[in-house]
């Protein structure tokens, strides 16, 4: 193990940005395949093609197979406690609010998968260092009616075994075919009945970004990497400490943080300017990545070190969903651990070459 993977292994993570089906190992999702009676046509090591999904469609594609395997309550448990223990906790995540996609499984009631995900959610918490809350997103691929109903049927099981776990909402799939304007309505109805709001904003233009906060009032985005294309829009969002949720491995391939050549110059572009960034990892085994391994390419591209990847833990301790006193908790243990995480020199400078 290198320095920097010692010193990346070893940060407190908080983790905003990841999807329960994205985050389906591959061998589950054989087992899960086998379970149900489909026919996949692929092993594991092929199952999740990488390069491809540079192409958003195609991994959409893919994304909703796995989707469609996930059926009962005991597949929810199952991917819910994998995704937090070996997708989670073994990596130093220390707490997760998990995005949740329910038109992503089909014919699944959402008492159904509620149920499971929380099952695994108390299961990865008794046997794991970690804690999880859940945020339910809006395909903004179907209609705004959809989404109402979807917030309206969310907002009745919020009681019950585990129900305030739901914090919030969210707004996922393919921002070209449902700009976040369509979704004031259900944005709107999730405020009244006390649900956070987030959304997804990564190929629109920078205006969407205003549209998230002015008219869906979001208290954060998920990637927003044009927002730097727009220095007024930057510049109110750096005032106001709006928490911008990146996922380095994951855009890269998508060429939404750069220009899919691994420089992560849209999340450097957003350091520098002064935004409020926060890393996660969004679909973990389709990209081939982990939570350790979306610290370590910045590591290695841009020369960040403890106490930067260290801020933008801190940054995700802010932006979470917490009440106050859980945010002072969890701010707490992320000091302590950051403190005794070991640090490794700065990387030189391009002028500079190796040291």
């Amino acid at each position: 193990m290198t320095s920097v993977d010692a010193m990346v292994a070893a940060l407190p993570k908080v983790s905003l940005h990841c999807h329960l089906i994205g985050s389906v190992a591959p061998a589950t999702v054989l087992d899960l395949a086998a379970k149900h009676g489909v026919r996949l046509g692929r092993t594991a090591e092929e199952l999740y093609d990488h390069g491809s999904y540079e192409d958003l469609g195609e991994f959409l594609r893919v994304l909703d197979v796995v989707g469609s395997l996930i059926r009962d309550a005991d597949d929810f448990h199952r991917v819910a406690y994998e995704s937090l223990t070996d997708g989670g906790a073994a990596h130093g995540v220390l707490y997760r609010e998990i995005q949740l996609s329910p038109p992503g499984h089909p014919g699944v009631p959402y008492p159904t998968l509620l149920e499971g995900v929380l099952a695994g959610v108390r299961d990865a918490e008794a046997d794991s260092d970690i804690r999880a809350n859940l945020v339910v997103g809006i395909c903004r691929e179907r209609s705004g009616a959809e989404a109402v109903d979807l917030v309206e049927t969310v907002a009745a099981h919020r009681k019950g075994t585990d129900g305030e776990r739901v914090l919030g909402i969210g707004l996922d799939y393919a921002e070209v075919k449902g700009p976040p304007g369509l979704f004031v309505e259900a944005f709107r109805l999730a405020a009244r009945h006390g649900l956070q709001r987030t959304a997804h904003s990564e190929s629109g233009p920078p205006a969407h970004v205003l549209t998230l906060l002015d008219e869906l009032g979001c208290s954060r985005v998920d990637h927003g990497y044009h927002v730097v294309d727009d220095p007024d829009i930057t510049t109110r969002c750096v005032a106001e400490q709006v928490p911008f949720v990146c996922t380095p491995v994951s855009s890269d391939i998508g060429r939404y943080s750069g220009s899919g050549d691994g420089t992560h110059r849209r999340i450097a572009e957003m350091v520098d300017a002064g935004l409020r960034v926060c890393i996660d990892s969004d679909d973990p085994p389709m990209f081939g990545t982990d939570p350790s391994h979306d610290f370590r390419v910045l590591a290695q591209a841009l020369g960040y070190r403890r106490d930067q990847l260290a801020a933008f833990t801190l940054n995700a301790v802010d932006a979470c969903w917490l009440d106050d006193s859980e945010k002072a908790a969890l701010r707490a243990r992320v000091e302590a651990l950051v403190a005794v995480t070991p640090d490794v020199p700065s990387a030189p400078s391009p002028e500079e070459g190796p040291r």
